[in-house]
């Protein structure tokens, strides 16, 4: 099983960090690449109080994003970051295909508004639709 390229969806949530450390600790058995993305919405250009907001949003990735590398921290994987727009199941898939990713490492529940024994509707979207193996961490 090829655990070299591992994508990592992760919104801020304390779910979302332990699949973060979950696929640290499969990626660390093949000196593998994890890529950690955070998804944010498109918004429509528009005047101050839309620059402000989207401004805000990709502040905020940025914070997700700087907490994840710190929780990394200096293990035996490579890891990087990046922002994206969309809609994250979409947008994780497509990452996922593009590029070439081995697994796809996520909490069945982020941010939204599912409650602990649920799975989210990300989630299930890109269980559904993954032409690769997904786990799922609960």
């Amino acid at each position: 099983m090829d655990l070299n390229k591992i994508l990592v969806p992760v919104d801020g949530s304390k779910k979302s960090f332990e699949a973060l450390d979950r696929a640290v600790t499969l990626a660390g058995f093949t000196h593998g690449h994890i890529t950690a993305i955070n998804v944010i919405p498109h918004v429509a250009d528009g005047g101050p109080r839309t620059k402000a907001f989207d401004k805000q949003l990709v502040d905020d990735a940025k914070i997700v994003l700087k907490k994840a590398e710190k929780r990394v921290g200096n293990k035996n994987v490579k890891f990087t970051t990046k922002i994206l727009r969309g809609s994250p199941g979409h947008v994780t898939l497509h990452t996922a295909k593009t590029g070439k990713f081995d697994h796809i490492v996520m909490s069945t529940t982020g941010s939204g508004t599912a409650s602990k024994d649920m799975i989210g509707s990300v989630s299930n979207h890109v269980l559904q639709k993954s032409k690769i193996p997904v786990y799922l961490i609960k």
